[in-house]
């Protein structure tokens, strides 16, 4: 009888630990994110009037930095960078632990990101984007501030 409990409950642990291994491991709650290294085509940049020009290129130097809510829906979703866009679709998602490849395709352009939980606490990644108003990539780093969502 106790051999015939123990071959599910160790399929059960087996599957669990499977299942865990597939959850991205990242910290619940108040996360802030900065993106730096915006890289946009010198041709995209050269169609712009010298003013839009001007002040593309000195944003491009600078990071930019928000903070967001992560929730439970948004770690399973993988919805790291909040995009709300209607026509928008996840198209693929590899997860592990630590790292995590998300291809999202919208009615003009596609975006690829590439996720790394450096700890549970630090998140880095890459977003590459190409159609829509030309190809761009730049780098996204998270860091967790607190349990707690500020409204």
């Amino acid at each position: 009888m106790r051999s015939r409990l123990l071959v599910p409950v160790l399929a059960l642990a087996a599957m669990t630990a499977v299942l865990s291994a597939q959850t991205f491991n990242l910290k619940l709650g108040q996360w802030e994110y900065s993106i730096s290294g915006m890289k946009i085509p010198p041709e995209m940049l050269a169609n712009l009037p010298p003013a839009a020009r001007a002040q593309m290129e000195q944003m491009m130097k600078q990071s930019q930095t928000h903070r967001s809510c992560l929730t439970a829906q948004d770690l399973k979703d993988l919805n790291l960078g909040k995009n709300d866009d209607d026509d928008c679709k996840v198209t693929s998602k590899k997860i592990t632990g630590s790292t995590a490849d998300v291809t999202v395709k919208c009615e003009d352009h596609t975006q690829t990101m590439h996720y790394e939980a450096l700890s549970p606490e630090s998140v880095r990644g890459t977003l590459k984007r190409t159609g829509g108003e030309g190809p761009a990539e730049m780098t996204i780093t998270g860091k967790w501030i607190a349990a707690a969502c500020k409204e």
